[in-house]
C-alpha cells in the first residue's frame, strides 16, 4: 500500500503564540472595538488565557492601556508622515488633503486619531487627579497643532496660528461628531468650511472636491 505523505498540523488557534503575545494582541484588539475600561477577565478570555496569567504580567492592565495609547500616537504619526508624502512640497494642498481625509465616513470610527480622542476621554472620566497618559496624549495635540501652524506658515497664509486654531476646531469637532447626527451630518461640511477659512487668510479658492482621492 502506497504511504500517504504526512502531514503538519497547525498549532490549535489561538495558542501558536506565548500568552503575553496573545493577551497583548487580545488587549489591542477590544480596547479598539469596546474602550479601555473593557474587563480583565474578556481580555484573557480572548487570548485564549486566565485572569492569573494576566495579573502575572499586566498586574491591574494599566501598562496595556499604556501599550495601547502609545500605538495609537505612533499611528497617528505615520498618518502624518503619509499626508506629507502624497503632496510633498505643497503645504496648502497637505491641509486641504487632511481636512478630505477628516471628512471621509470609511472605517472613521476605528481610525486612530478617533480612537485617541476616545480613549482621552475614558481616561479623563476615570479619575480624579490627571492620568499620566493624558499628558502623552496632550503632549501629541500639541505637536499636531505646531504642525498645521507650520503648515499654514510655509503657505503663506496670513495669521497662521489662528488659522491653524480655526481647522483644528472643525477637525476636532467632527471627530467627536462621529454618528450623532445621522447622514446629514454637520461634519459632510468640513472640506468646504475648512476651505473657506483657508481662502479667508489668502489662499487659492479651490474647488472641494467629492472625493478624498480627487485631490491629487
Amino acid at each position: 500500500m502506497r504511504k500517504l505523505p504526512e502531514t503538519i498540523q497547525p498549532p490549535a488557534f489561538g495558542f501558536d503564540k506565548p500568552a503575553k503575545e496573545r493577551i497583548i494582541e487580545a488587549s489591542d484588539k477590544l480596547f479598539r472595538l469596546l474602550g479601555i475600561r473593557v474587563a480583565d477577565s474578556l481580555i484573557a478570555e480572548d487570548a485564549h488565557s486566565n485572569v492569573d496569567t494576566f495579573r502575572k504580567f499586566f498586574g491591574d492592565g494599566e501598562p496595556l492601556i499604556g501599550r495601547f495609547v502609545r500605538s495609537l500616537i505612533a499611528e497617528c504619526e505615520d498618518y502624518w508622515r503619509g499626508l506629507a508624502a502624497e503632496h510633498p512640497n505643497d503645504p496648502a494642498s497637505q491641509l486641504r488633503w487632511w481636512l478630505a481625509l477628516e471628512e471621509d465616513q470609511i472605517g472613521y470610527m476605528a481610525e486612530p486619531r478617533v480612537l485617541l480622542s476616545r480613549t482621552a476621554a475614558e481616561l479623563f472620566e476615570t479619575r480624579k487627579q490627571q492620568h499620566p497618559l493624558l499628558r502623552e496624549i496632550e503632549e501629541f495635540w500639541q505637536a499636531e497643532r505646531r504642525r498645521v501652524v507650520g503648515l499654514c506658515k510655509a503657505a503663506g497664509l496670513r495669521d497662521p496660528i489662528e488659522l491653524a486654531d480655526k481647522l483644528l476646531l472643525l477637525v476636532h469637532g467632527a471627530r467627536n461628531e462621529r454618528g450623532a447626527y445621522g447622514r446629514l451630518k454637520p461634519s459632510r461640511l468640513l472640506r468646504q468650511a475648512g476651505n473657506e477659512f483657508m481662502v479667508a487668510h489668502g489662499a487659492a479658492n479651490r474647488p472641494v472636491a467629492d472625493h478624498a482621492s480627487d485631490l491629487d
